[in-house]
């Protein structure tokens, strides 16, 4: 195997488990940072000829590691569910407001997992002048938060790079409209300085992204900037919206299976398996009448 033959292997795999890359090199980074600020610690104290317990000198930085790590979810939630449809400085100013709950919550968890951890040590953890210490935790939390935020816009900036770019192929005549008067056949793929093009037809399925739209296209996921609202409407007939964040090729639907729930289990010929919800069960169900 040439070298170039391993790089697309690599390419690949990484295309293919990108959230799994993602969450290994978080925890990499944080397990590195854990360490490196707990022997900091300890040398510090060893310089200024006192004494710190190792267990210490851990449950100090891993007790705020825990939370930073646990925090992630719900700021990637926020962000694609409510912060990236802001403009600019809109967006930008929200960032700002949301590292003082932000840190809020880190403090607070931190606080009580070192007050825990101490009383299983048979010690007691004094956390000093809360105004005075939140303010000091504060100041790094919001590096922290905004050294976070550049990370990951950063990482998923790059996959986006490497599964390339969709965008709807407009004809000259539709190019003066926002918004074809009929569903355009063609999109047009910008991946790593080349494009190419594919047709509409080929769309698996697509789900929402923050102010993204991944297309699942033949084994591939290509992002495209566009609300799902307006996709909808710009998709052909055989385009249905199974779910808030899903919407799916009927041509591309193998079997559908009812649920306990009330949803049901929609199996794509490419074995995956997404959810119609009960809030557009009706719909799709009239729409699938209609085909």
């Amino acid at each position: 195997m040439t070298g170039t033959d391993k790089q697309q292997q690599w390419l690949k795999h990484f295309l293919s488990h990108q959230r799994h890359w993602g969450i290994a090199l978080l925890m990499s980074w944080f397990c590195i940072n854990t360490v490196v600020l707990a022997t900091s610690h300890l040398m510090e104290y060893q310089r200024a000829g006192k004494h710190l317990a190792l267990w210490e000198a851990f449950c100090w930085e891993l007790s705020s590691c825990v939370i930073l790590l646990l925090l992630i979810p719900l700021g990637l939630w926020l962000n694609d569910r409510w912060l990236a449809r802001l403009e600019f400085k809109q967006w930008l100013f929200a960032h700002a407001l949301t590292t003082l709950p932000f840190s809020a919550m880190h403090v607070a968890g931190m606080v009580g997992i070192r007050h825990l951890w101490y009383r299983l040590m048979d010690s007691h953890y004094q956390f000093g002048n809360v105004p005075i210490e939140f303010f000091y935790e504060y100041r790094k939390d919001a590096q922290a938060y905004l050294t976070l935020a550049l990370v990951i816009a950063g990482y998923r900036f790059i996959v986006r790079r490497l599964q390339g770019e969709a965008s709807y192929l407009a004809d000259s005549a539709e190019s003066a409209s926002p918004e074809p008067e009929s569903p355009p056949e063609r999109l047009l793929i910008k991946k790593l300085g080349r494009e190419f093009l594919i047709q509409t037809a080929d769309i698996e399925w697509i789900e929402a992204s923050g102010n993204y739209a991944n297309l699942h296209i033949k084994g591939s996921v290509y992002p495209m900037r566009v609300t799902m609202d307006k996709l909808e409407k710009l998709l052909p007939d055989n385009f249905a919206r199974i779910h808030r964040s899903t919407i799916v090729n009927l041509e591309h639907i193998q079997e559908m299976q009812a649920l306990d729930t009330g949803d049901y289990e929609v199996t794509l010929r490419n074995q995956s398996r997404l959810t119609l919800s009960r809030r557009y069960r009706d719909s799709f169900k009239s729409l699938l009448g209609t085909i």
